[in-house]
């Protein structure tokens, strides 16, 4: 009769082994809603897919590490930007769709109990109208770099952008400042121009002295002509 205890203690015990791991897996935050909704057929393209769990998601301030979601047609092109944002339980990235077809939504989080977790799943997209279609990427985009959603693949300038992009004004003085775009730069006068701007008492003496010349020139050709007259 002793050996019934220890085979009830033994039961138990290895019954503890074999659920620990399902415990612990249920532990993790799972996905609880979704925009676009897993197996839906939409025919209009949110601009967005939005995830939902059921625990908070462990995110470490600005710090997205750990965290990623993507969203994929038939073909493996890419139509999310490679960004994404944290919000409590919530996961949101934006997408930018194609064509018609089946898209498949591949997402991974940090729990609230700090493992990773993954899933995924499929909607698909019935659109009225082809215009303004995307054109997916092959590869992944990284956030910050240029995906289906932007015009021609044309990133919008950041505050990290170089110089190339956005110049930097050299100068804040005269025209610039006052906002004017379209003040002639010093370098197109032409010389003849230049030359003729002089400051205005250098001016003013200059004709003073002009006239002067001018009149002693008279007085010595009037007196050339009277002494000539006097002399015939």
């Amino acid at each position: 009769m002793r050996t019934l205890p220890s085979l009830a203690v033994l039961t138990v015990a290895l019954a503890a082994v074999i659920l620990a791991p399902a415990v612990a897996a249920s532990a993790h935050d799972g996905l609880e809603s979704a925009t676009p909704a897993a197996d839906s057929s939409i025919t209009a393209d949110p601009g967005a897919v939005t995830l939902g769990f059921s625990d908070q998601l462990l995110a470490l301030g600005a710090d997205t590490n750990g965290f990623a979601l993507q969203v994929v047609d038939a073909d493996g092109l890419h139509f999310e930007s490679g960004c994404v944002a944290i919000s409590g339980a919530q996961l949101t990235s934006p997408m930018a769709l194609g064509g018609a077809g089946s898209y498949v939504v591949l997402w991974q989080v940090v729990s609230s109990d700090g493992h990773p977790t993954s899933g995924q799943y499929e909607f698909d997209y019935e659109p009225t109208s082809l215009e303004g279609a995307a054109d997916g990427l092959t590869d992944a985009p990284v956030c910050g770099d240029a995906w289906a959603g932007e015009p021609d693949g044309d990133p919008t300038p950041t505050a990290t952008s170089d110089a190339s992009v956005v110049p930097a004004p050299t100068s804040t003085s005269g025209a610039a400042a006052a906002g004017v775009t379209d003040a002639p730069d010093a370098t197109s006068v032409p010389r003849e121009n230049a030359a003729m701007a002089l400051p205005w008492p250098v001016a003013v003496l200059i004709v003073v002295v002009g006239i002067g010349v001018l009149a002693a020139i008279i007085v010595l050709v009037v007196r050339r002509m009277r002494g000539g007259g006097y002399g015939q």
